[in-house]
């Protein structure tokens, strides 16, 4: 699951920042990827941690949760990378995982010697819930921090480096 963008055309001072970003200088940029993610993955990690409320959720959203950082852009993921214990791909299990699922939704299954069978879906994703358990909810907490640790990091990386030109 990938989540939702931050217009640059609402907010100023996001649009300096990404021109200004890409602007500096190949090293400088590099830190400042590197200052920005090094603060940002905890934010996003203890955002996400604190709601996920069964083990499926934690497994699947939680323990997969990244932050990926661009010199335009920070990526907040989860469910993209790995697998459970199971061999499922985390994908496959995110969106049922975030959403829930309906207990009596009837599924076909194959055994082990191949007969093919239907069975319901059973509780283990919870209720269905439209705007989400565990990483929406994070989402929308952790977007503003996000955005404002970027915006300071960046000031910050760019005063260093004048300073350092200075000398």
């Amino acid at each position: 699951m990938a989540g939702g963008r931050i217009s640059l055309l609402v907010s100023r001072d996001l649009g300096t920042l990404v021109q200004a970003a890409g602007t500096l200088d190949r090293e400088v940029r590099g830190r400042l990827r590197a200052h920005t993610k090094g603060v940002a993955q905890p934010i996003w990690q203890d955002e996400i941690k604190g709601r996920a409320m069964t083990r499926l959720q934690a497994r699947v959203l939680v323990d997969s949760a990244r932050v990926a950082v661009a010199d335009s852009n920070v990526t907040l993921k989860s469910a993209q990378v790995g697998k459970l214990r199971s061999g499922t791909q985390r994908a496959v299990l995110a969106s049922a995982a975030e959403f829930g699922a309906n207990a009596g939704k009837q599924v076909k299954q194959r055994s082990r010697r191949g007969t093919v069978y239907t069975r319901r879906l059973g509780n283990a994703f919870g209720a269905p819930r439209r705007k989400g358990n565990v990483f929406h909810p994070a989402f929308a907490d952790a977007v503003p921090r996000v955005a404002s640790l970027w915006l300071q990091t960046t000031i910050r990386t760019v005063a260093e480096t004048f300073e350092k030109a200075g000398r």
